[in-house]
């Protein structure tokens, strides 16, 4: 009896410490909350709640209660780190930012190519990076569009978000960067400002419950079209936020340097993931 309580225990504070890490990491660019509940055997419970909440609540709260504190607590703990480093060095951030997303590319081609690529898959890849490297630069250079965070606007960031757990390999930082509203959101969050929170919340809740059961269909059935769908979005969403500007050789250096770290870092634990698997 003291064996298994003590099982329990052990079984709550490892899932509250998946929870931190995947609480933590699920904000920074370039990391996917989806490919870390995979990774932590977390996706298909959580996929599983989602689509039939009153029918499978039952068998799998215990496990996901700690994760969940763990993953509000992670999220605590980053938003005050990230929200400093904005506040300070936002443009070095950025560059920090964009390498870390490049780097993730070699594991999601990886992944992508566990199931046989077909003409399907390669076509998946251009008609996505097509279409949204398209509605970008238009909504950019056509429609200047200029985006005021306001309480619809983060109920949208918060879609993204619940759809970046809902995909794995899809990064919510991208697509929120482009807009102007991630750093309004770490800001608002670092300030607990219910403004800012609240409407996340929400539209992530929303995405989760809505998404939940068609997105795991699919990837059940079409698993190699999903992932070359992520690559391409991933990729038509990262060219955009690519340094352009520099002040002076200096700065020019520091930039390419600050990529080439978030490259080696996200590659570095690509590394270490794989090892962990192994």
């Amino acid at each position: 009896m003291a064996k298994e309580k003590n099982e329990k225990i052990g079984g709550a504070v490892l899932r509250f410490f998946q929870g931190l890490i995947l609480g933590g990491s699920g904000i920074l660019p370039g990391v996917s909350g989806g490919v870390l509940c995979v990774v932590f055997g977390l996706y298909k419970p959580l996929m599983e709640v989602l689509a039939a909440p009153f029918k499978k609540i039952k068998e799998h709260w215990r496990m996901l209660i700690p994760v969940g504190f763990g993953a509000l607590t992670g999220l605590l703990l980053l938003v005050h780190a990230l929200g400093a480093v904005l506040e300070n060095y936002k443009s070095f951030a950025e560059c920090a930012f964009v390498g870390l997303i490049i780097g993730t590319l070699p594991a999601l081609v990886r992944t992508a190519g566990k199931d046989k690529r077909t003409g399907g898959s390669y076509a998946a890849f251009l008609v996505s990076f097509t279409l949204v490297f398209s509605l970008l630069t238009y909504l950019k250079f056509v429609a200047k569009m200029s985006i005021e965070p306001s309480f619809f606007w983060f109920m949208i960031a918060g879609v993204i978000f619940g759809i970046s757990i809902v995909m794995p390999g899809m990064s919510a930082y991208t697509v929120l960067e482009f807009f102007g509203l991630f750093s309004p959101l770490v800001l608002g969050a670092k300030s607990f400002d219910l403004g800012v929170l609240l409407p996340v919340v929400v539209g992530g809740a929303a995405a989760l419950i809505l998404l939940a059961k068609l997105i795991n269909i699919l990837y059940e059935k079409h698993f190699s079209i999903m992932s070359h769908i992520i690559i391409g979005i991933v990729v038509a969403t990262t060219i955009p936020l690519i340094p352009t500007q520099f002040n002076g050789a200096v700065d020019i250096i520091i930039k390419l340097l600050l990529m080439a770290g978030g490259f080696v870092i996200a590659l570095l634990f690509d590394f270490l993931g794989n090892r962990v698997k192994s």
